[in-house]
Formats: structure tokens, C-alpha cells, sequence
């Protein structure tokens, strides 16, 4: 959590808000689909203690962004937050590595995500990765309303 909060710390700071601060409790960030689903990515330089430097939650069934992806077909990624003194170092590749391998031993073959509509260089990075864009839809959660891009990865 503290990780989504500095992220979201940064975003705010840089006069990108994604999510008001306040909002981003254990509560609001945890719930029956995400509880045991989130994780933490652990990054050491060479003989150095190992830090947390990203987070996120992969989950398999989604009534709030997803509702109409029946449950346990996809993997869906959410509050994907890596910390600002790791950016740039692609540490989106191992998470996603890891998010298929969990995928496939489960026998799903597509991952989802969404992200905010009005960040065009965020959803180039999802593009750049594999995903195809699919459709846009608000949504509200947190109290707030969040134009949508959701896309899907197959494989």
C-alpha cells in the first residue's frame, strides 16, 4: 500500500492525480477479489538488501472494472505502482512474466488491465508491451469517476 500511496504521492506532486491520497487505504485498496492477490517486487543491487520497488494485484474475478469477463477466464492487473527511483528500468517485464506464468497454471490464456483514458503516454506503454486496446467506459471507485482505455493480452 505504501507504495500505490508514493506513486500516487508523485502523481499528485507532478499534476498527474490519478487518485485522491486519502483514498488509498487498506479498506479501499483490499478487498474479497484482491486479498491474497497482491504483490510486491523486490529489487537488490549487487550485495545490497533487497527494497520494495513495484506493486501490484493480479486477480480473477472483477464485478467493478470487468464484470462482463466471466470469472476465472482472465488474469486482470490493477494499482500497478512502481516506484519513482525505478522507473525506466523495466520492471514491467517481470511482472508481467510472472502474470502470465500464473495465468497458464490456471489454464487462462489473456491478461486484462485498464488505465486512465486522458494518459496517452501510459497507454502507448501498455501497447508497447502487447496489449490491444479494446474499448473506453467510466467508471467510479473511490468516490471518483475515471474515463477508462481497457485493454486485453493473448497468448
Amino acid at each position: 500500500m505504501s507504495i500505490v500511496r508514493e506513486v500516487g504521492q508523485w502523481l499528485v506532486e507532478t499534476g498527474q492525480t490519478l487518485w485522491e491520497i486519502d483514498t488509498l487505504t487498506a479498506d479501499n485498496l483490499f478487498d474479497d477479489y484482491t486479498r491474497d492477490h497482491s504483490y510486491v517486487m523486490f529489487v537488490a543491487a549487487e550485495g545490497e538488501m533487497a527494497i520494495p520497488a513495484a506493486t501490484f494485484t493480479l486477480q480473477w474475478k472483477d464485478p467493478l472494472y470487468f464484470g462482463e469477463v466471466p470469472d476465472q477466464t482472465a488474469g486482470f492487473i490493477h494499482k500497478l505502482a512502481i516506484r519513482r527511483q525505478f522507473a525506466g528500468q523495466n520492471l514491467f517485464a517481470p511482472i508481467l512474466d510472472f502474470c502470465r506464468v500464473e495465468c497458464l497454471r490456471r489454464g487462462i490464456h489473456e491478461i486484462r488491465l485498464e488505465t486512465d483514458a486522458t494518459r496517452p503516454p501510459l497507454m502507448r506503454f501498455y501497447e508497447r508491451n502487447g496489449f490491444q486496446p479494446t474499448y473506453q467506459k467510466a467508471i467510479q471507485e473511490f468516490g471518483q469517476t475515471f474515463l477508462c482505455q481497457y485493454y486485453v493480452l493473448r497468448f
